[in-house]
């Protein structure tokens, strides 16, 4: 199963180094440059790079020494439809660049201090870092980003806002929705609308883990002391659909402060096993994971009604 990793990537021929493109991405040995070349060949804003909805496309942007996709010369301003292998130099042999992934741009968060990227990885970007969770990047089924808070506001990332988190304030790259960008559809798509989940509890309640269902697959996604609190919210939704008393978009929505109670662990722990949750979904090539698990205001639950829980 393909994982939902992060997309839209180039690497240097020569030293290996990486490179998560922005939708709209500068290149050149200017400071803000998202692809900072340091060869004195690349001109200061050399060339761009930009999703245009289903492909990447590389531009020259005027430089003195020519971009080149496989050899061949860009006439200024003209675009070049890319495709993934494509070996891209901007000027000299110092500054050649393969595109090893050709799937659509995620969120990025640069730091306006350090210029330190990150890059959203299986459907979230989380700050400070994963240890530390105070504010999640999401995106949601639909491909749209979201700010979410440890206190459970949401609200739509904007492309080139400054978020102050930890002391150190980010300024985030959001691409526009587009149904291809971040995915791939290798086969039947793996949602959350298509798969369910299947709970395996030991008697003691002390083993929990869990098994993906998609039509006649099953995938089993280990145990895990994460899946504790995954647990405990299906277990509540599926209390809230046996008794009916509750339409489904309000079937198993738990207290906050009531989770860490019932789960012996305070918030900042919580946010951590979430991530961590959203994560193990992500790597087994669930699209959007970040919808596992659902939160509004001080409340959370599990994002899908077809769970089972099985104990033994």
């Amino acid at each position: 199963m393909a994982s939902s990793r992060q997309m839209g990537v180039l690497k240097h021929a020569s030293s290996g180094r990486t490179v998560v493109l922005a939708a709209d991405s500068i290149v050149g040995r200017g400071p803000r440059c998202t692809l900072h070349l340091a060869d004195p060949a690349a001109s200061h804003n050399h060339a761009s790079i930009s999703w245009n909805g289903s492909r990447w496309e590389a531009r020259d942007l005027g430089s003195t020494n020519g971009t080149f996709v496989d050899g061949e010369a860009l006439r200024p301003k003209e675009r070049e439809i890319l495709s993934q292998g494509n070996v891209l130099r901007f000027g000299a042999d110092a500054e050649q660049w393969e595109l090893v992934d050709g799937r659509g741009p995620v969120v990025l968060a640069r730091s306006t201090s350090t210029a330190d990227v990150r890059a959203a990885e299986d459907g979230q970007l989380v700050l400070p870092d994963a240890a530390n969770v105070v504010l999640s990047i999401v995106e949601d089924s639909e491909g749209h980003w979201f700010v979410e808070t440890i206190e459970g506001s949401r609200r739509p990332a904007r492309d080139a806002e400054q978020i102050t988190v930890a002391g150190e304030t980010w300024e985030l790259l959001v691409p526009p929705t587009s149904p291809v960008a971040g995915t791939y559809k290798a086969r039947t798509s793996l949602t959350l609308n298509t798969l369910s989940l299947r709970f395996h509890v030991s008697r003691n309640q002390e083993h929990v883990s869990v098994d993906i269902v998609h039509g006649d697959e099953v995938m089993s996604l280990g145990e895990r002391t994460v899946f504790d609190a995954l647990l405990q919210l299906a277990r509540e939704r599926l209390k809230d659909a046996a008794a009916g008393a509750l339409p489904d978009e309000e079937q198993g929505w738990y207290d906050l402060e009531a989770l860490t109670r019932d789960l012996h662990v305070d918030e900042k722990v919580l946010n951590t096993t979430i991530c961590r949750v959203r994560k193990a979904f992500g790597k087994v090539g669930v699209e959007r994971p970040a919808g596992i698990v659902e939160r509004r205001r001080r409340e959370l639950r599990i994002g899908t009604s077809r769970v089972e829980v099985l104990e033994s």
